[in-house]
Formats: C-alpha cells, sequence, structure tokens
C-alpha cells in the first residue's frame, strides 16, 4: 500500500533539476550523469512531478510529506548519504509547501549539541504562534549518532510538548560501526531505547511503496506525541520503484487537514494508547488503507510466529510467511508497525490463538550480544511483557528470542531457515532452506558490476529510466557501492516486470550479467547470481580472440560450462565511436546490453535512447559498428574439465554496502589562506551560528 519566512539552504548552491523537462536538441551529445543515489535513477525530480504514478526513491517521499507540511526543517546528514538533497533542490527553486511559502531548511552538523537550535526556535519568545499546528520534522542521517546526541533535546522537549508544536524525526537506521565488515549497518536497536526512555512514538515503513504514508501516519501522530519514523536507509531507501498512488501536495494537505479535524476531537482525557489507535482509524478511514499497530500474514492457524520490527525484516518475513503457508506450513508474521507505544491489547488481538511458538526477531547491538545468553532483544522484552498475563493462549506456549547483529543481512533463504528451525528443528545452523519468491518469468533480472571509476558506471540506471518509458512495465533499479573491493566497485540491479514486485534483497537468479572490468572477477563471485543458461557480458578492451582465455579465471571458465552460460563480449577499442571519444563507452554498453536483452526495444525505442543519453548521430555510429565491438564466444566444452587452486578462497556472493557514492581516490589539501578576520571566526564557531 502507498499513500506530503524563506531562507537560502545550507549547504551551498544546488543545480536546478532536470527532471522531467525538455530534452535538449538532438545534435547535441549528452551523457547520463547520476547527481546522488538518493534519486530516483540518480536524477534530481521536480517538486510538482512528486505525484501520482511516478518514479521516485523512499527518501525523496519521505522529504516530499516533510516539505510540503512542515513550517521548518532541520537536517542532519553526513555530505555523501544527500537526505536532504530533494528538499534542498525545492527549496532553492521556492516551490511553496502547503501553507502556501517555501519550507525554511537548516542543514545542521553532525554532532553532539546541534539539535539545541530546533529546541529554541520551538520554545522562543517570538515563535510564530500562527504555525503552532505546523508539523516540524527532522531529517536525520543515522540513528545511533544523531539520536544519541540528539538525547538531551529530545527529553526538553518530551516534557515540554504540550506546550511545544509538533514534531516528528524521520531516520534512515544508518550507522557506522568499526567491527562490520562493510562499515554501514541498519541500526535500529539506537531508536528503540531512545523511544523507550523518554516515551517518543515510533512507527516504521516495511517498504518505498507505503513511506509517504507513514511519514504522512507519523506527521499527524506528532500532534499527539513526538514522533520517530524510521526505515531502512541502506537496502530499501534509495531504491527506484515506481509508486502508482503518490498524493501530490495538494492530496497531502486535504488528508493533514481532514485526519487533524478527526484527532482535536479525541477526548483530552484518553490514555496515550487509546489516542493512538483512534488517530490510526481516522487515517484509515481517510486513505482507505488498512494499516495496524501489529499487521499478521501466514497461515491462518500457525503453530508459529515470528514477530519482527524493521523495513528488510517486516518485508522479507511477511513475503516467506505467506510463501511458506500457501505450501501448507503453519507459520505467520507480526509486522510491529507502531512499536511505541507499544498497545499490548492489540498485540494479543493480533496474534492467533492457535500458536504454539512465539520467535521474536529482535535486533541487538553486535555479534557479542547475540552470543551473550544474558542479553535480551528489546523487542522480546516487550512480547514477553504482553503475552505474560494473557490466557488466550496455550499454557506451554514458547517464547524464543532470535536475536541478530545490526550488521546482519536477511535474504529469502536466511527468513525461510529460521523458520524451519523453529519449526521442525530438522535444519542445523550451517543449513540453509532454498525458497524462490519471484515465479520464474515473472521479472527480467539483470545485475551490472563495475569499478566505481569506470566511465561507464551510470549505464544501469540510464538503462533503467529507458525501461521505464514503457509504462505498462515496472522497473525497479537497485545500487550498492562497496569501497573495499579494488579500490570501489558498484553493483546494480535492475527487475523489470508487468506488475509492481517489492524486492528488498539482491537479485539471486539474473537472466543477465554486465562485467565492466575483468578485475572484479578477482574479488566477486559474479556467476553465483546468474542463473544457469544466462548471459554473461564482459567489457574487455582491445581483445584477441587467442587471449580470452588468459583474461578469465580458470573457476571462472569452468563455472561457465557448468551452468551453461553464454559468454559476450563487449570490445571498447573495436568502435570507431568510442576511439573518438572514450566517454561514449557508456553508450556502447547501453546499446550491447539492450541488443542482447532487449533487441525489440533498441529498435523500437531509439529515440526515448537518445533523449536519455547521447544523440541521433554518435548511437548511429556505435549500432554501426556493433557487430565488430560485440562478439559471441563460444564456451569450449574443456573448460568443464579446467583444474581449480583447491587453496584458491572462496569468493563473496555479493558486496558490502560501505558507501552511498563513488569513493574519491585523489585527496586534495586546499591551502590554508587566512582572507579576514571572519574567516577566522567562522573557523572557531559552529556552522549552525552564521549558515
Amino acid at each position: 500500500m502507498h499513500l506530503q519566512q524563506h531562507q537560502e539552504p545550507f549547504g551551498g548552491p544546488v543545480a536546478d533539476s532536470k527532471w522531467n523537462k525538455e530534452q535538449e536538441p538532438s545534435s547535441v551529445a549528452k551523457q547520463f550523469t547520476q547527481k546522488s543515489s538518493a534519486l530516483p535513477f540518480g536524477q534530481p525530480i521536480d517538486f510538482a512531478s512528486v505525484s501520482g504514478p511516478t518514479y521516485v526513491t523512499a527518501q525523496t517521499l519521505v522529504q516530499q510529506v516533510a516539505y510540503s507540511l512542515s513550517d521548518k526543517l532541520y537536517s542532519y546528514s553526513p555530505e555523501t548519504f544527500d537526505l536532504d538533497i530533494s528538499a534542498k533542490d525545492w527549496a532553492a527553486a521556492k516551490a511553496k509547501n502547503a501553507h502556501g511559502y517555501p519550507t525554511s531548511i537548516s542543514a545542521m552538523q553532525t554532532r553532539a549539541g546541534a539539535g539545541s537550535i530546533a529546541l529554541g526556535y520551538m520554545f522562543s519568545k517570538d515563535f510564530d504562534l500562527s504555525t503552532s499546528l505546523v508539523a516540524n520534522p527532522s531529517i536525520n542521517a543515522r540513528s545511533i549518532l544523531h539520536l544519541t546526541s540528539f538525547l538531551q533535546t529530545l527529553d526538553q522537549l518530551s516534557l515540554l510538548y504540550s506546550v511545544a508544536n509538533p514534531f516528528v524525526a524521520h531516520i534512515t537506521a544508518v550507522d557506522y560501526a568499526s567491527g562490520s565488515s562493510s562499515g554501514l549497518v541498519t541500526d535500529y536497536t539506537s531508536a528503540l531505547a531512545v523511544a523507550e526512555d523518554l516515551g517518543l512514538g515510533l512507527v516504521s515503513s516495511a517498504s518505498p511503496y507505503e513511506a509517504q504514508h507513514i511519514s504522512l501516519f507519523a506527521t499527524l501522530l506528532a500532534t499527539v506525541l513526538p514522533t520517530i519514523h524510521i526505515y531502512d536507509g541502506i537496502k530499501v531507501g534509495r531504491d527506484t520503484v515506481r509508486v502508482i498512488d503518490v498524493l501530490d501536495q495538494a492530496g497531502l494537505k486535504g488528508v493533514y487537514t481532514a485526519v487533524s479535524k478527526e484527532i482535536a476531537a479525541i477526548s483530552k482525557k484518553a490514555d496515550v494508547d487509546s489516542k493512538v489507535q483512534q488517530v490510526l482509524k481516522a487515517f484509515n478511514d481517510e486513505l482507505g488503507t488498512a494499516y495496524d499497530l501489529f499487521e499478521y500474514q501466514g497461515h491462518e492457524t500457525p503453530d508459529t510466529v515470528l514477530v519482527v520490527f524493521g523495513t528488510v525484516e517486516a518485508a522479507l518475513a511477511s513475503q516467506v510467511a505467506a510463501k511458506l503457508s500457501e505450501s501448507g506450513s503453519k507459520v505467520g508474521v507480526i509486522n510491529v508497525r507502531v512499536y511505541r507505544p507499544f498497545v499490548e491489547e492489540a498485540f494479543i488481538a493480533a496474534l492467533p490463538a492457535s500458536v504454539k511458538t512465539v520467535a521474536v526477531l529482535g535486533q541487538v547491538q553486535d555479534a557479542s550480544e547475540v552470543a551473550d545468553k544474558s542479553v535480551r532483544s528489546a523487542l522480546f522484552g516487550d512480547v514477553t511483557a504482553a503475552l505474560a498475563f494473557s490466557d488466550k493462549f496455550s499454557p506451554t506456549l514458547s517464547i524464543v528470542d532470535s536475536k541478530y547483529a545490526r550488521e546482519q543481512s536477511f535474504t529469502p533463504e536466511s527468513i525461510a531457515t529460521l523458520f524451519s528451525q523453529l519449526d521442525t528443528k530438522a535444519v542445523s545452523d550451517s543449513e540453509e532452506v532454498s525458497i524462490q519468491l519471484l515465479a520464474p518469468g515473472k521479472a527480467e533480472q539483470y545485475t551490472f558490476w563495475d569499478l566505481d571509476e569506470s566511465v561507464a558506471r551510470s549505464a544501469p540506471a540510464a538503462i533503467s529510466k529507458f525501461l521505464s518509458s514503457d509504462s505498462k512495465t515496472n522497473v525497479f533499479l537497485k545500487q550498492a557501492y562497496d569501497n573495499f573491493v579494488q579500490g570501489g566497485v558498484v553493483r546494480s540491479d535492475i527487475r523489470n516486470s508487468k506488475k509492481s514486485i517489492d524486492t528488498s534483497y539482491p537479485i539471486e537468479q539474473a537472466d543477465i550479467a554486465v562485467v565492466g572490468d575483468e578485475k572484479i572477477f578477482k574479488d566477486l563471485d559474479v556467476l553465483s547470481s546468474l542463473k544457469s543458461g544466462g548471459k554473461l557480458i564482459v567489457k574487455l578492451p582491445g581483445l584477441k580472440d587467442e587471449d580470452l582465455e588468459k583474461k578469465l579465471p580458470a573457476s571462472l571458465r569452468r563455472e561457465l560450462q557448468a551452468k551453461n552460460i553464454e559468454l559476450y563480449v563487449v570490445d571498447p577499442a573495436a568502435s570507431a565511436a568510442v576511439g573518438k571519444d572514450a566517454a561514449l563507452q557508456t553508450q556502447l554498453l547501453e546499446v550491447a546490453f539492450l541488443r542482447i536483452a532487449r533487441p525489440d526495444a533498441l529498435t523500437n525505442g531509439l529515440d526515448k535512447l537518445i533523449a536519455i543519453s547521447g544523440n541521433a548521430s554518435t548511437l548511429a555510429e556505435i549500432t554501426a559498428d556493433l557487430e565488430k565491438s560485440l562478439r559471441q564466444f563460444e564456451v569450449p566444452a574443456a573448460w568443464a574439465e579446467v583444474e581449480v587452486d583447491t587453496k584458491e578462497r572462496e569468493l563473496p556472493t555479493d558486496v558490502q554496502t560501505s558507501s552511498f557514492t563513488t569513493f574519491d581516490k585523489a585527496e586534495v589539501q586546499e591551502p590554508a589562506l587566512l582572507k579576514d578576520w571572519q574567516a577566522a571566526a567562522k573557523g572557531l564557531a559552529f556552522k549552525e551560528a552564521y549558515g
């Protein structure tokens, strides 16, 4: 389900949006560029374009709700996270919010004490009382850093909330963890702890399709108590998806106004639990949705129920439970939509009476806490307390704390394995249950692997945007940057289907895999996510036929034969157009891929590709040379017998997200020049004081 006194934004000038603008003349060569991974297809989007069926990211939808309904925005975003990039664009363009004026944005430094300026604004003597019913969202970056450093401010706000204007914090659950293999982890533990300690509301989104709705609900809930809206910022927040029912600003204002009237009618004597339930009911009645505090999915009479909190956890567990229950497994999932307040009566009502085992998928800080039997997850404590005095269930009801560390990444297989272990105990910890959520043929799936410094690194996004021009299909783009492999590698997953699909996990059975540099084969097992009978496209400049075997590792050659994979080579050196301009490698890769994957789309949609990347003359020249620059190689039967070094290390099957952008390998140190006394003063003061 899916459902929104100006100052110059802090952080410098913002580029004008190019999204949905009139295209340049076809005679002008264009290069498709990605401004940020937080934007749909990496490109800016006009404020008015966020409406109806459109391609967006969850991060964009969160900003749209915040910008539309807020008097003032405080953003806490590291430079490369770009959590407020769209809001800054809109503010720079002086786009008016739902109240008739541009929303004021203040970008705060990511340090302790920076949140005090928001508190001062809300409680200042000259505060504009006419905006006292206008929400003031804060777009935060990393839950553990910013929530803990924001703790004192939130504490004071919570105590004085009856005389403050509404406050909602949209938090991407991302943190740096020194002990993690990737550096970036999904962190819910801090938000759960802060919400518990300070009595804040805490709600979560389970997919990008509902990000706008839940952002709006959190904003409405903020009229009752200060609220945190949290969502996965690593695996889901930046995915480009097509959302059918995006509300425009007028729609957001209409829902906000209508539900606010219902909230005003709630009795002042009602307790917080009752108020939250009434707010959610009014919200559902207005939108025609069926969100709940606790959402059950699975078998009608389950023996085992998994309780989860979090974006990927909820999405994956619900899909796996539905798939398993179709085959007769008596399992189910409860997604904790509203964690605080934890309404025990609603939880008990959502849990089927037939349940014999309740497993709580609760996040803890790290692997050491997973191993420590004395440590319990926060969610486990709430579930145990709710069930302690209930007579609805069997006296032998078992409650299991299935703890996991913040760096844990879930897949359909890992969730299915957990269910199997809980249900039958027949699967050992080292075994994994196989499950396929996407039926064969339901979606075309493509993976791209390239160095982040590659000239053609933007090709997957350009191809995705090209495919999205077909209104009858739904395109899904996911990108992950790993700075610890080959100095920087980016993996791009593209799914193309007739129907909308919710896939918060990497592609596991790709139809085509594209590798932009042979070096990647040394550190990543690319073929593990390519289906048998699939196609592999490798970019190998200046390749001689007799040198192909030397370019490919022995283990890769044997796997190509074992999985009956078709092998294609793209040779930029054989293209006359690329010889004139190396930047045209992007267009060459796009055309070569489409020739193999979607020859019909390439033939019938060349004008659309020209509008996105390149121009008519260069694409015509590239296409004319394609017989030379794109070659298919027959995989020799002898490769099946290639000897592989038994001591060869087992390669990772996926990248580990360690960044949201390419790794800047050039460290440029600007000279320390003292221009005037103001420059010195600014160097000693916090940026909020003068920004």
